[in-house]
């Protein structure tokens, strides 16, 4: 059970640009005038924010809360708490500790959200496709490869074989002579990175099943995978705030896979471990 609040004014922040039209006014309303929202009536947003009653029943859908009255519980939580500008993007001359609590909250709220869309049977899945497979593709371009960069790293320690580069074409050759079983795990926020689906695409006529890490379920990406582990979409700032959270978020993923994976072959992981550590040990014999 998810026993965590989220933060709802950051929740409106993350859905604001892919809202249609009447729900985004519902929306930049309550933004400029969170205050004075608490007090409204449903009727009377509507009418402030140029709206309708059932534009504010489709975005509190929309925003993934229970109507109206449960939207403005929430607000009213949140503004008892933080001081609303701490929601807001950082801005020109922000200073340091504004920035560390602004940031504080966004990671705060996406790891909330995400915990509420990754599915624990998703996750399930992934651990026993991970445990039947011989050898494990993982790729992600840009921000993503960081994460591609950290399955592997993580996995490789527990003596997994994962394989990952980011060269296009010698990914693609090495799917494409892969005799073993196989697992494709392809990370991308967007899901329509054409590099990545081009591979999961690769990975399918070679009869790997594919894991796909995004935050659109809708996307290409996710409509070819077999398992869907499914990150909260975030609001893009001039910053690129969203990138970072974003970024957060597939990291969360990974360890919560990691870990799930350890829980479920703990001696074994334990093991690998131990291994893992005794090697680099010996290296330090040489001061490398």
């Amino acid at each position: 059970m998810n026993i965590m609040q989220q933060n709802i004014i950051l929740t409106i922040q993350d859905h604001l640009k892919t809202l249609p039209g009447s729900e985004q006014k519902v929306a930049e309303y309550i933004l400029t005038n969170t205050n004075e929202v608490i007090t409204l009536s449903a009727q009377e947003l509507a009418k402030k924010s140029g709206s309708s009653p059932a534009a504010i029943i489709r975005f509190c859908r929309s925003i993934e809360v229970n109507g109206f009255t449960d939207l403005k519980l929430q607000l009213s939580a949140n503004l008892g708490a933080v001081d609303t500008q701490m929601y807001t993007e950082v801005e020109n001359g922000e200073t340091t500790a504004a920035i560390k609590e602004k940031l504080q909250h966004r990671l705060v709220h996406v790891l909330e959200r995400t915990n509420e869309h990754l599915e624990v049977e998703a996750i399930d899945r992934a651990v026993s496709e991970v445990e039947e497979s011989e050898i494990v593709f993982v790729y992600g371009l840009g921000a993503s490869s960081l994460v591609a960069q950290d399955i592997y790293q993580k996995f490789t320690r527990l003596g997994l074989s994962v394989f990952f580069t980011m060269d296009l074409h010698l990914f693609a050759s090495a799917l494409g002579t892969n005799q073993l079983k196989g697992l494709f795990i392809g990370i991308s926020n967007s899901g329509t990175n054409p590099e990545t689906n081009a591979l999961a695409e690769l990975a399918i006529e070679k009869g790997l099943p594919v894991v796909a890490l995004t935050a659109d379920r809708e996307s290409d990406l996710a409509q070819k995978s077999k398992i869907l582990l499914l990150t909260p979409k975030g609001e893009e700032a001039p910053l690129r705030s969203a990138a970072t959270v974003s970024l957060t978020a597939q990291l969360y993923v990974v360890d919560v896979l990691f870990f799930a994976y350890g829980a479920k072959n703990y001696d074994k992981t334990l093991e690998k471990i131990q291994h893992s550590r005794g090697a680099v040990e010996i290296l330090k014999r040489y001061k490398v």
